[in-house]
């Protein structure tokens, strides 16, 4: 007789076929196979999409401090990244490019310089973190990267876009720059970004029709935003509240 979970813990759990996907993926570890690292990411998933802090971790997810400890472990080695590049299957016929920015919870300050890269900064409302993402033809995310909240959506593309191929390019006007445009026909792939109006030099006839697919990068962050911690920044380094951006994404690409 097979008992089903309450609703409130199915959402919390990854589902077989999820797990099947992800599995082979996993890090090797000695003594360890990868089926026994299930529970530590029903643990991940939970605090994810809760937003809750560590120490209120459910006791039938595992003591807290050891799954944070494995957390800030795996987020340091860059488990979590190899994962998210391992379930892609991405369609490279175009690529979309956007930011959203997250507010930065009190707890998340403090932290010592020292400590790691802490893309924190201050705007008119308040502490914030921006996500950079690019996404695929049909929304799913490729590449993230985070920068203080003040900072220009242009200055991370080099860095999202090295070394993709695709053969279109689709953002909104901020992204309207020499460099960007230059860098991104010299790969031969097409530019689809609206002018800006003050902009004199060059002018580019805007393929309205293939444009409209660029609200699949704003879908993508509305998707992401479910994740609790993911919404609001919870974690003092980037390196650790990357991993949750990386965990929203695996779960992306395998809904």
């Amino acid at each position: 007789l097979v008992l089903a979970l309450p609703m409130t813990q199915e959402r919390h759990v990854f589902s077989d076929a999820q797990w099947q996907r992800i599995e082979p993926s996993m890090p090797p570890c000695k003594g360890r196979p990868g089926g026994s690292y299930r529970a530590f990411f029903d643990a991940l998933l939970w605090m994810a999409r809760t937003g809750s802090p560590w120490r209120d971790l459910p006791e039938r997810l595992g003591p807290w401090n050891v799954v944070y400890q494995r957390y800030a472990y795996w987020c340091k080695k860059g488990h979590f990244e190899n994962l998210f590049q391992g379930a892609q299957q991405p369609d490279m016929e175009e690529v979309m490019v956007d930011s959203t920015c997250c507010r930065a919870h009190q707890s998340s300050a403090g932290a010592r310089k020292i400590s790691g890269p802490q893309a924190i900064g201050i705007t008119r409302g308040g502490l914030n973190t921006k996500i950079h993402a690019v996404c695929d033809a049909v929304g799913n995310p490729l590449r993230f990267v985070l920068s203080a909240g003040q900072r220009h959506d242009s200055k991370p593309v080099p860095e999202l876009l090295d070394g993709l191929q695709a053969k279109a390019l689709l953002a909104d006007k901020a992204y309207d720059s020499d460099k960007i445009v230059q860098a991104t026909e010299k790969r031969g792939t097409q530019v689809i970004i609206p002018c800006r109006v003050n902009r004199k030099k060059n002018p580019r006839v805007l393929d309205t029709h293939r444009y409209k697919a660029r609200h699949l990068v704003e879908n993508l962050f509305q998707r992401m935003m479910v994740f609790r911690r993911v919404a609001t920044r919870f974690d003092k380094l980037d390196i650790t509240f990357l991993g949750f951006v990386h965990i929203a994404g695996i779960m992306k690409w395998l809904h």
